[in-house]
């Protein structure tokens, strides 16, 4: 009986210890507490700068209880980890390229102050895009470095920051054009050449002169629309736009329109034989005081191989033209 009695009265004490720690404000549950990245992964597109946001946090902050455990300033650095790199790819099958140091800026302190669960947001600023591979995806870990005032989880330590460059339009490169044929076209005029060059003929599209230029047939009458004209690229290609030069103008043919194209569709393919038809697009006049203006139509990637221009309305004429035709 007195056996149990004392083990009675030890197991009250524990209990009312337990209690009165547990009221006790200041204790310091720093001690227990553990910081871990808060997302395993975050993906991200950009063309030449942008600025990706990402914290770290005490483990369960997403519970109020958790803000018990900032009862003291918590110091983190961070640092990019290159060295997981090949582990990443290696266990998610992919074949990322590790994001250049010229083209990122990583903020490699950061906070949680007393009374709060995170860091506020910290900056991983993307920088020179257009130094870097058009589409290519690359991959930059950053890692929690060392923690003062707390814990370092031993699990989530790493942020995985997968980046695509993804260049506007406007930033896309022409492919190459030396393998470049014209496999096809509505009508062509040799009219328009004094016989020392192929103006009017549709190899003039692509022969990377401006003044010369492909032009559907007017003699001895117009053809009227449609009008197209077909390349072979020569390869299937990851084709993310078309764009074009229009035949130089001046006076009226600039300012109301003389055969320009005014509404398009293009037409992709990779046998040369199914097509798939983007558009139509309404299309502009070139400015008048820039007649070498390269009009660009965005396409979302798709594999090409052919691909066909075809004008349904020209501009205030029955017949097109166009002096240079470019992919993107």
């Amino acid at each position: 009986m007195k056996q149990y009695q004392k083990y009675l009265i030890s197991f009250q004490l524990l209990i009312t210890i337990i209690l009165l720690s547990g009221c006790n404000q200041n204790f310091d549950y720093s001690k227990n507490a553990s910081i871990y990245m808060h997302k395993p992964e975050i993906s991200n597109s950009f063309d030449v700068t942008d600025t990706i946001e990402y914290q770290a946090t005490f483990v369960g902050a997403d519970y109020p209880t958790a803000l018990a455990n900032s009862q003291n300033d918590v110091t983190i650095h961070f640092k990019a980890d290159t060295n997981l790199v090949a582990g990443y790819n290696s266990l998610n099958g992919t074949s990322y390229k590790t994001l250049p140091a010229a083209n990122y800026t990583l903020q490699a302190s950061g906070a949680i102050a007393k009374g709060q669960a995170a860091t506020s947001g910290l900056k991983l600023i993307l920088s020179k895009g257009d130094a870097l591979e058009a589409f290519a995806t690359y991959l930059l870990p950053v890692t929690i470095d060392n923690v003062q005032g707390a814990e370092l989880s031993p699990v989530q330590k790493t942020t995985y920051f997968i980046v695509t460059r993804t260049p506007s339009i406007d930033n896309l490169p022409h492919f190459d054009r030396s393998k470049w044929t014209i496999s096809g076209f509505s009508s062509q005029e040799p009219g328009e050449g004094d016989g020392t060059n192929d103006n009017g003929l549709a190899i003039a599209a692509i022969d990377g002169v401006v003044e010369t230029y492909w032009h559907s047939k007017w003699d001895p009458d117009d053809v009227p629309p449609p009008h197209y004209i077909t390349i072979d690229m020569g390869e299937t290609k990851m084709l993310h736009g078309i764009s074009y030069i229009c035949r130089q103008f001046t006076g009226d043919g600039a300012t109301s329109g003389h055969g320009q194209p005014k509404i398009m569709t293009i037409s992709l393919s990779t046998d040369g034989l199914n097509w798939t038809n983007k558009g139509p697009f309404n299309l502009a006049l070139p400015p008048v005081d820039n007649q070498v203006y390269e009009n660009k139509i965005a396409i979302p990637n798709t594999n090409a191989r052919y691909f066909k221009l075809t004008v349904t309305s020209p501009w205030n004429a029955p017949g097109t033209s166009l002096a240079e035709i470019y992919a993107l």
